[in-house]
């Protein structure tokens, strides 16, 4: 009973979460916010969908483990309450009205906005989640974890605020606060949307108090044929990030995508794929995947390249091979941190 009831506060607080962030992020606007989707519903994820149906992984209230992958509609995913209809369809319309400029400074920093709040958007459903657990579950009423976890998504959001303004500040007054590449793959059928902490955590724990963290926006979507790679980070980061991104669009296609496997399974939670690459490359490996989630929350090297390449036809086995050197036998990444390379 203690767990039945454990799991249906945890749905209705989860649910009741999502409802109540119902307001348009469009500085200055009030009124409520729409379904948005990430990507482009039409012509972007109904490209990869053709049964109208996507997988995603998400946080688990009633299985067994704390993860699942999820099969949902195209109106139910990839997306969060981001904007009202007006401003998700007139600020929006460079980048779903037709063909896309990716050498448009402006188009790629409107991908690069709805990464972001989408981001946000999650981190705000999880303090009010959390807020609702504490008080109606009484052994969560002064969880540290708990607490741990909201201070952990306030200060995210709050770190966050700055891109944030950089964003608007750019669409306002044509200016650019960022770098921005692509380049084009062959076509898969999976989609990113997700940015992540270039430095690692070894290096953060050293940071002095007025030193942040330098964030790399990724997005990968299937286009016209082809899969496009966007990528992007803040200019004051340039002198640091710079050989590591450069590297994503000067190296071959083949040598790049085991770095993107890496992101995919340990840094970048927001990614979606299509019901055959879900057949192929997921389905009977799942707990892998989730062994992937678990351990990336006690790897300190985050930049260190596993040898792992999912769209490699060996994925499978070298995915179990990496599992159990470093998953069963509980082995922590604990090396010297490697240069830049994502050689």
């Amino acid at each position: 009973m203690e767990h039945l009831e454990y799991y249906k506060a945890t749905s209705e607080c989860k649910r009741n979460a999502e409802k109540s962030i119902n307001t348009c992020f469009h500085p200055g606007c009030q009124n409520k916010s729409i379904n948005s989707h990430i990507l482009q519903k039409n012509g972007i994820l109904s490209s990869i969908a053709p049964d109208k149906h996507l997988w995603q992984i998400e946080e688990s209230d009633f299985d067994e483990g704390l993860f699942k992958f999820q099969q949902r509609g195209l109106n139910a995913i990839f997306c969060f309450n981001g904007f009202c209809n007006e401003h998700d369809t007139k600020l929006f319309q460079k980048i779903e009205g037709g063909t896309i400029d990716f050498d448009d400074y402006e188009s790629c920093l409107l991908f690069t906005l709805r990464t972001l709040y989408n981001e946000i958007y999650r981190k705000e459903v999880n303090i009010l989640h959390y807020q609702c657990l504490m008080e109606r579950i009484p052994k969560f009423k002064d969880s540290e974890r708990c607490k741990a976890h909201m201070e952990g998504d306030r200060k995210g959001i709050e770190d966050m605020r700055s891109t944030e303004k950089e964003i608007w500040d750019d669409l306002t007054n044509k200016t650019e606060s960022f770098v921005f590449s692509h380049r084009e793959l062959n076509r898969v059928e999976l989609c990113i949307s997700s940015f992540y902490t270039y430095d690692t955590s070894f290096e953060m724990e050293k940071f002095k108090d007025h030193e942040k963290p330098s964030d790399i926006f990724i997005n990968l979507f299937p286009y016209k044929g082809k899969s496009v790679l966007l990528m992007g980070y803040h200019k004051p980061d340039e002198k640091k990030v710079k050989g590591y991104f450069n590297a994503f669009f000067k190296e071959s296609e083949r040598r790049i995508l085991r770095p993107i496997t890496n992101l995919i399974l340990f840094q970048c939670e927001t990614w979606v794929c299509s019901d055959n690459f879900h057949k192929v490359k997921v389905k009977g490996f799942e707990p892998l995947f989730y062994d992937a989630i678990k351990f990336s929350t006690r790897n300190y090297n985050e930049r260190k390249v596993f040898d792992i390449n999912i769209f490699e036809s060996d994925f499978h086995s070298r995915f179990r091979a990496w599992a159990n050197e470093f998953v069963q036998q509980k082995h922590f990444i604990n090396t010297k941190i490697r240069s830049c390379s994502i050689n």
